[in-house]
């Protein structure tokens, strides 16, 4: 019986102590291959399924049927210390549909359904947890769930001339349930476990206003996060009684967003400028308590950021197939101070004396954008459109005010992300 309380704690540590926080691909890339290859932008001009991310209130332009199939992934070069920062790459396929409602009267031509799902290649939730006191990337390796967008477009220009109004929800996977622990009579740990994969759904809301050449486009999404709620529970250990032990955490975060955008556009040219607010104050981190009296790691103190965004798009028609060039430019600040020491906190999230390291690594991102599509219109009012898109991040560089765990010198950080993909789609 001496060898039981470690051979428990093995067994717990095995389930507690993972390796990286993940969260949705949309937020860090963006959503579309038109969109992604025009400086993430589309909050102004986007008509069809990518409007459901970009802002829902474009579906209400919409006025054809429409399903559209994509693969995309990205590939992350990054370096602490001059030495590779290992970080899986991104890569998935995404669906898209956009779906006019065939009303008479009043609600002719005025609501419009979307649809759009991202699905990781071979995973449903990828949840790595690992304590703030180790290196990581808590912000750009956010890529590995399944993500669910459902929007709603009105158009209520019979109302007000130009006007679009959306409606939508983002939806991500929870993990909840219960570890059962018990030593059997042979002197054995039996266990039994009991977890659940649920879904929360996060609305948005945006607006258009369509002034012929000129667009104004307004969206807020609220926070997207997915949570850890389980609890491991051990019986049978004679006198010796242990305390359930709780495991949450947050590993999965999208913040609040405000994004607010103009376009121009006439029959070759689309010239879009965006900015989008961020709210990562209010992220909490990605570790909770694991006992009611547990302490908390120190706060990550994250700072609420806003990005400019740049798309530029050039088209040519002839006959029957319209071509079409995109660039784009995107300032990323990133919301995490430099890694640093900072108080812990009580079991009540107060302030200790206590100084802890605290390594969340990031980096502002210069992000440039290229990509390109075609589009062809046939006599029996068929359209068949392909798109493609890249992407090169680059991070600047950054010197850290603490060394890394098994360092001397302050860690220094830099890299790049490449992404790219495509999609093909019909409308009738």
């Amino acid at each position: 019986m001496r060898s039981l309380p470690l051979t428990l704690l093995a067994l717990i540590a095995s389930i507690v102590l993972p390796s990286i926080a993940h969260a949705t691909p949309p937020d860090v890339f963006g959503y579309g291959a038109r969109t992604q290859a025009l400086g993430m932008t589309g909050v102004s001009y986007a008509d069809d399924y990518e409007a459901v991310f970009a802002n829902p209130a474009g579906l209400g332009a919409q006025r054809k049927m429409g399903l559209a199939l994509g693969l995309q992934g990205a590939t992350f070069q990054l370096e602490l210390d001059g030495e590779r920062f290992a970080l899986d790459g991104h890569q998935g396929s995404t669906i898209g549909l956009h779906l006019p409602l065939p009303f008479g009267g009043p609600l002719e031509d005025v609501i419009t359904l979307g649809a759009g799902f991202f699905t990781p290649s071979n995973t449903v939730l990828r949840t790595d947890i690992i304590f703030p006191e180790l290196p990581q990337m808590a912000v750009i390796a956010r890529t590995q769930s399944v993500v669910l967008q459902l929007g709603m477009g009105l158009n209520l220009d019979k109302l007000v001339p130009g006007l679009r109004l959306g409606f939508g929800v983002s939806g991500l996977a929870n993990i909840g349930g219960r570890l059962l622990v018990e030593v059997n009579e042979a002197q054995q740990f039996v266990s039994q476990t009991e977890t659940q994969l649920l879904a929360s759904f996060n609305p948005l809301v945006g607006a258009q206003l369509d002034l012929g050449n000129f667009s104004l486009g307004l969206v807020w999404r609220d926070k997207v996060r997915s949570d850890i709620d389980l609890s491991v529970e051990v019986t049978g250990l004679g006198g010796l009684t242990l305390p359930t032990i709780t495991i949450t955490a947050i590993p999965q975060y999208d913040p609040h967003t405000v994004a607010l955008e103009g376009a121009w556009r006439n029959e070759h040219w689309l010239l879009a400028l965006n900015l989008t607010y961020r709210r990562w104050s209010q992220w909490p981190g990605v570790v909770g308590k694991t006992t009611e009296d547990s302490l908390l790691p120190p706060h990550p103190d994250f700072r609420d950021t806003v990005s400019p965004r740049l798309g530029v798009e050039y088209r040519a028609t002839r006959r029957r197939t319209t071509a079409a060039l995109r660039f784009g430019y995107a300032y990323e600040m990133t919301p995490a101070p430099k890694a640093r020491l900072a108080p812990g906190r009580d079991s009540e999230g107060a302030p200790r004396d206590e100084q802890l390291p605290l390594r969340y690594l990031d980096s502002d991102r210069h992000v440039v954008t290229a990509g390109g599509g075609t589009r062809y219109r046939s006599r029996i009012g068929l359209d068949v459109r392909f798109d493609a898109f890249l992407q090169m991040h680059t991070m600047v560089e950054r010197t850290h005010d603490i060394p890394a765990p098994s360092g001397t010198s302050n860690m220094v950080t830099n890299g790049w992300i490449l992404a790219g993909g495509w999609s093909i789609g019909l409308d009738w």
